[in-house]
């Protein structure tokens, strides 16, 4: 049974331009936070992490890591757009993870995903998987 620990839908206030189309970084991204299992914390996305949006990522998944499992799992499966803004809150949330002795692993199979994650490949390699239960098992 999961917990639903937060869902994040705040906006950054650092930017002086309003947003293309109109639309805040809380129409572009929905971040949710859940703990499927005691160990495991999942941080899942829907929408688009670019430029606008990547600190609506970044304050949601950085902000609850004190808290997080010793697995920390982001889904990135129904991500429409994944531009190396949210690549950098990967990276950070890796090491701070990582520096905890925690696990960090990606659910990927959106080709938006996985081409970033390709060319990104001499900076930042991620363990990935296909599903949350695939991980799940691994933990148990």
């Amino acid at each position: 049974m999961s917990t639903v620990v937060a869902t994040s839908s705040q906006s950054a206030t650092h930017f002086a331009e309003p947003w293309p189309s109109g639309r805040g970084p809380s129409d572009r991204l929905r971040v949710t936070l859940m703990t499927p299992t005691d160990s495991v914390t999942l941080c899942a996305l829907v929408g688009e992490v670019d430029y606008y949006s990547a600190d609506v990522f970044r304050s949601s998944l950085i902000g609850s890591l004190g808290t997080a499992g010793s697995v920390v799992v982001v889904d990135l499966s129904r991500v429409t757009f994944f531009g190396s803004a949210g690549l950098r809150v990967l990276i950070e949330a890796e090491a701070v993870v990582g520096s905890a002795g925690g696990k960090f692993v990606l659910i990927t199979g959106r080709r938006c995903v996985d081409r970033l994650l390709a060319a990104a490949g001499d900076v930042a390699v991620f363990q990935t998987v296909t599903s949350l239960a695939e991980v799940i098992a691994d933990a148990a």
